[in-house]
């Protein structure tokens, strides 16, 4: 297959169309997104205990829950990919440790909401702690779900999702990406 000059510039022209209008911000059909840290699905947690070892991704188990809890409480929730835009931003941050002398999970979701601009609305946690072995993998996927949807329940208590004025709505949106872009503290020991 011959390619001229005139076919390579045609195919380079339709690239860059298309790597341009993926740049861009696109609203969302919905007014509230869920935003889950990718490094919550890239990095492992490792849960301490002196014989066995197991290593799993907290945005995967996180992610499901937090969902469905959330969608009850605004049906036209979404989970956000880089470039979408809305009202109403929830970053969720899962937070695990294990006990192995007493046996108990303690899980910490923390739940910042911030408006389409990017600006704070409210920062909101739950807890919880369940007890639970570290025995065999699909033991402690139960255990670890429980433990994340109990300390969902607590957080739902208290999470409030206020509608934006129609003022508010017309100020400049920022991607739910961006939300992510923010310093984190590099050290958690909870």
């Amino acid at each position: 297959m011959r390619l001229s000059i005139k076919t390579i510039a045609c195919l380079s022209v339709a690239v860059f169309a298309t790597v341009t209008t993926n740049l861009y911000a696109t609203e969302s059909n919905t007014n509230t997104l869920l935003y889950i840290s990718p490094n919550d699905y890239n990095y492992s947690v490792h849960l301490l205990h002196p014989y066995y070892d197991y290593w799993f991704a907290q945005g995967p188990l996180v992610e499901p829950i937090a969902f469905q809890a959330l969608q009850a409480k605004d049906s036209e929730l979404k989970v956000c990919n880089a470039n979408e835009t809305a009202d109403t931003i929830i970053r969720i941050k899962p937070y695990l440790f294990y006990n192995p002398q007493l046996r108990v999970y303690h899980s910490k979701l923390e739940a910042t909401v911030y408006s389409g601009s990017g600006h704070v609305l409210g920062t909101y946690v739950g807890e919880a702690q369940q007890l639970g072995f570290t025995s065999v993998d699909n033991g402690i996927n139960y255990h670890l779900n429980k433990v994340y949807t109990l300390a969902m329940q607590d957080l739902m208590t208290k999470l409030v999702i206020n509608p934006k004025p129609k003022s508010a709505k017309d100020e400049t949106k920022l991607p739910c990406g961006l939300i992510g872009a923010q310093v984190e503290p590099k050290i958690n020991f909870y």
